[in-house]
This record gives structure tokens, sequence and C-alpha cells, in this order.
């Protein structure tokens, strides 16, 4: 598993099986690695997690890479503390090597998005990988933990692929199509959704498979008929697994339309591999099914819908299906990555008189009544404000309602106060776009880079709404990261992460940055940096269709610890071709001096 740049608690958990014969030693049943802990530890729920620091297991569990080990800040967590205390934390590559045995794998990696020393939850993203499969790319646990409103979560992955219990695999149907698909070992798959519909969800060991230990318990709907919805990442297919009741067996064995079961609105067969046992343990039933999701990944989730129809009055959903799962398959890409969830919605002003309301309740009439006129007021104001806000910017510079609600809106005041008034000593840098300034925000707490537009700037204002458009969908360790932006008064400013490196023309020609010479780099460093911004590009290209079209030294922009940062997309243009196009054609763009001249004047290339 190599993970790359991370940054919030990623703890594992790996089943495996013990060999039984007298060769090399394996890991035996269930193995628990608790991420940045030493010597063995218990949860609240029994189970032992074995440290990652001085293991005691140095051939059946190794760490290789540069990394270090940090605790969470906050001293109340959530969470169980074992394992969401600690975490393993690194800005470059690393892996965990286990000494397993072959046969089927699942691996857990649970998170806790907490705040560690150096370390920012928005600004950490992360990939991890298990052998050939790309399990998460540039993932943010923050983002995915606020979308799903926990504070901890798991997330269940299979990359050895799933095993069939009966005969081998003979082919998943596809729904609405008579063509079978097969699910080899050489596709990964992760767990997205596990549901127990048992009338009395008392899960035993036995259950199911007996392998997968997490399952979402709920008591069946009394009604005949149920629907369940399963949120999914668009641009995959996804393995659907039925478990049926012995009573649902024997109904459908009969082949008299008794019940019918629907995916996505389209009757699924419902003929059930039957299995006998196997090493003496009674197999369950179940019936496969194959949904591809099609669409780009930006388009983020949709549902899968999962329909039981009964037509008998006698017989209710609760005696046909005991529970179903919903595995994403990797894509010929051997990749199960998605894209970062949006953040949720920023409350309104008003919370603070909810608050007051709460509190009060109905125990004083007249101030109830006091605060809900002030509230009516605060609500009032707060839409005039908008109001005036949007007519004062005017339409033409306001971004998508998209880019609004990715993005951190910030008021000219907001923005005065962190540069000190746009204090000259907290200027930084110029460009085309405008002036630069050092600033902070959050109480002091996050440092930040404010580029303000020229007023005057006709061309300014355009690349300003490309700009925010542009990065609130990407989200990459080696681009830039957009924190907000201002549009009031006629000022345009864009808010971003603050480079304390500077920009690479800074250091290869030593201009001096904040009263400091810029050191010279190491060809180790030149090298890695040329990579960053490369991994950059590549992934504006190809995961995204962005084309930046001005790629210069000055706009690659270094952390503190001199990882590269592709920055300023103003001039970013999106892929538009069709599929039967071979080529994308933009106008001329960039800088003079980065490209040649003879083009910028003909724009002929032949030559």
């Amino acid at each position: 598993m190599n993970l790359c740049t991370i940054l919030i608690a990623l703890l594992c958990f790996l089943d495996t099986y013990i060999s039984a014969t007298d060769g090399p030693i394996y890991f035996t049943g269930d193995v628990s690695i608790n991420c940045g802990s030493v010597g063995t530890s218990s949860a609240l729920n029994g189970r032992e997690w074995i440290g990652d620091v001085k293991s005691g297991f140095p051939a059946l569990l190794q760490v290789k890479g540069s990394s270090t080990t940090a605790t969470a800040i906050h001293k109340l967590i959530s969470a169980d503390p074992v394992p969401h205390k600690t975490a393993r934390i690194s800005i470059s590559q690393f892996s965990y090597a286990f000494h397993v045995n072959q046969g089927q794998k699942i691996v857990r990696l649970h998170f806790n998005p907490a705040t560690y020393r150096g370390f920012k939850g928005l600004r950490d993203l992360f990939t991890v990988e298990a052998g050939p499969f790309t399990l998460l790319s540039n993932f943010s646990a923050s983002l995915t933990a606020d979308a799903l409103g926990l504070k901890s979560f798991a997330k269940e992955f299979l990359p050895t692929g799933l095993s069939y219990f009966v005969g081998g695999d003979t082919g998943v149907q596809v729904v609405g199509q008579k063509s079978l698909v097969h699910v080899d070992h050489h596709t990964a798959l992760e767990i997205v959704h596990r549901l127990s519909i048992k009338a009395n969800p008392v899960l035993s060991t036995g259950d199911f498979d007996g392998v997968f230990p997490m399952w979402a318990m709920r008591k069946a709907n009394k009604n005949r008929n149920d629907t369940w919805k399963v949120p999914v990442d668009v641009g995959f297919r996804y393995l659907i697994r039925l478990h049926i009741s012995e009573v649902g067996h024997k109904i459908a064995g009969n082949n008299d339309g008794v019940f019918k079961v629907l995916i996505n609105e389209i009757i699924a067969p419902t003929n059930i591999d039957t299995a006998e046992e196997r090493d003496g343990n009674s197999i369950p039933l179940y019936r496969d099914y194959m949904v591809m999701i099609r669409g780009p990944k930006r388009e983020g989730k949709r549902d899968i819908l999962i329909s039981l129809l009964s037509y008998d009055k006698l017989i209710d959903g609760r005696e046909l299906l005991t529970g179903f799962e919903v595995f994403k398959l990797s894509n010929p890409d051997n990749n199960l990555a998605s894209l970062n969830p949006l953040p949720p919605q920023q409350d309104s002003p008003s919370w603070i008189i909810q608050t007051l309301l709460s509190v009060l309740g109905r125990r004083n009439a007249v101030a109830t009544f006091a605060v809900i006129m002030i509230a009516m007021v605060n609500v009032i104001v707060h839409k005039l404000r908008e109001i005036w806000e949007a007519g004062s910017s005017g339409e033409k510079n306001k971004p998508s309602a998209r880019a609004e609600r990715i993005s951190r809106r910030f008021s000219l005041a907001e923005i005065r106060f962190a540069t000190r008034n746009f204090d000259d000593l907290l200027f930084i840098g110029r460009g085309g776009f405008g002036e630069v300034y050092k600033g902070l925000i959050n109480k002091g707490q996050n440092t930040v880079a404010v580029k303000r537009l020229k007023s005057n700037s006709r061309q300014g204002a355009h690349e300003f709404l490309t700009e925010i458009e542009t990065l609130t969908e990407l989200r990459h360790v080696n681009l830039v990261s957009l924190i907000g932006y201002c549009n009031e008064h006629g000022e345009m400013i864009l808010v971003y992460d603050y480079m304390a490196g500077g920009t690479l023309v800074d250091h290869l020609y030593k201009r001096k940055r904040e009263s400091n010479d810029c050191t010279s780099l190491t060809w180790k460093q030149r090298l890695n940096i040329c990579i960053g911004a490369g991994r950059g590009l590549d992934y504006l290209h190809t995961s995204h269709g962005v084309i930046h079209r001005d790629v210069k030294a000055s706009n690659i922009v270094l952390d503190e610890n001199f990882v590269a940062k592709v920055s300023d997309f103003g001039l970013a243009k999106h892929e538009t071709r069709s599929t039967s196009q071979s080529h994308v054609s933009t106008n001329v763009k960039g800088t003079k001096g980065y490209f040649d001249p003879h083009y910028i004047n003909t724009c002929n290339k032949e030559n």
C-alpha cells in the first residue's frame, strides 16, 4: 500500500489467513495495525491493535519509506482513542509490507480527520495504492467526513477480487442486458454498502459470508414492497449481490411471478445460484447483478435503486431478502478512486437566533416574541445585504452557484483586516493579474496569499472568474489550493494557501523575498520540482481536460518543503473537443518569451 502525502489519521485493517503447512510464517487471522503507536492496544470493543512503531513482528510487518508519527492535537476525541488517536504522517511516499499467504484479502482503512501539528485537513490530500490498484487518489478525509456527517469513518476494499462460492465465476449478468461479465482476480472492489434487512436484525458471526463484519443493521419494512437508494460514484461499474432467504429461493424456483426485483427500475431475473455446503458450513443463497453508472466523474453521485415488489398479500419483504451488498469495481486502468465530495453548505447567520430560541423555549413569552422579532430583522438584513453585495459587484463577475458553494466568500473588511489594509510590508509579489499580499485569517491561525485584481483590468476580471471556476473543480497535491474569494465594491480578490517557498523563479534568479535571499536549489530539489509540476499538469490534462496555457517558472510555487505546485489558472481552458476529434484548438495565450515568436504572430506550428 503506497501512500503519498498522508496528513491525516490512517489505520489499516487486513484480513489474512495462515497456511496449514510448515512453510513460512504468516499473520494469523485478522490483523489490525494502529498507525503511529507502540506496542499492543485494546479498543473499546475488545479488538487488539498492533502498533507499527518498532513492531514485534519485523518479519511480518514492515514500514518502508520516509514518514513520522503524530498524535492528534485535540485531547477530546469523539471516536475510540484506539486506533483514532495516533497517525503516521509523511509528505512523501511510504508503504506497508505485510507477509501473507495467497487468498482473498480485505483492506479496511480507518480515518480520523483531526488536526496534527504542521498539517491542516483540507490541504492534506493523499493517494492509497494496493499492488497494481489505486484505491484512493488525491483523497480528502476532511471533505469526506463532512459530507458523511461523521467524525471518523472507514472504507473497505478487496484488492484481490471477490470470491465465488459455487463452481468458480460463471459470469455476472448486466441489468437490462443478456450478456455476462466475468469478474476475476484482476479486478479490485470497494465495499460501498452492506445492509441486513432481516425482520429481526440480530447478526450472527455466520451470517452471509462471515468475512465482512461491518453490516448496517435495519429492521425490514412491514410493507410488502420496499425500495432502497444507494448513492454511488458516477463513472464506475457496480456489482450488486442480493442475499435471498430460503422462502425467497423456493418462491423464485416456482417461477410464478409472486415477487420481482427491480434494479434502477429494470426487472432483474431472480433465478438464484444454489450452494449446498462448503467445508461443512452452510452457504447462503445469493444472486449477482451488474450495473453501469455512465457519465463523467465530476458529476459526483447518483443513486442505485433496488426495489422489491411482492404480489402476494401473504408475503412481505421480510421473508424474501436477508440483505444486499453493493461493490464498486475497478476500471480498466485499475482505478477505484473518485472525486472528493463538495463541502456542506454553510449555515445562515440566523443560527445564533435559533440557539437563543432553543434556550428560552416557552418559559418567557415576551422574551420569545422579542427574539422572534430580532430573528426576522436579522434575516431581512442578511437578505438585503446579499442583494446589495450582488448588485454592487455586478452579475458579470459572479461565480457559478457550485463555485460559491465550495469556495469561501470573504468580505472586503475581512481581507483588509487580514492584510492590514494591504500594508506594503506584507507585499510579496506582482503579476499580470495584480498584486499579491501575505495575510492572516481565522484569528491569525492560517497564513494565506491574497491576490488583488487591478481595478482597471478587463482581462483580469475574466481571469478572476476563470480561476475560481477552474480551481473549485481541482484538488491535487501539486496544484495550488484556492481558499476563497472577495467580490465587493469593485474589488476582485483571490485567497490561496500561502507558499512559504515563493516561486521557482525566485530561487532560479535568487530574487530577494521578505528581506531574505532565496536559497539555491540542489539538483535533487530541481528534479523533484520538475516531477511535481509534471504530475500537476498530467492531472489537469488527463483527469479534467484542463489546458493551463501559461506554464512558466513564476507560476510554479513552492511550499515550505519545496513541493512544487502549479498556480495562476486565469488563462486556463477546459477541453471542449468531441470524441471524434484527435486534437484541441485554442487561441494563442501565455507569456511572451515562453513560446515561439513566429507561432504567436502567425498561429502556424508547421515551421
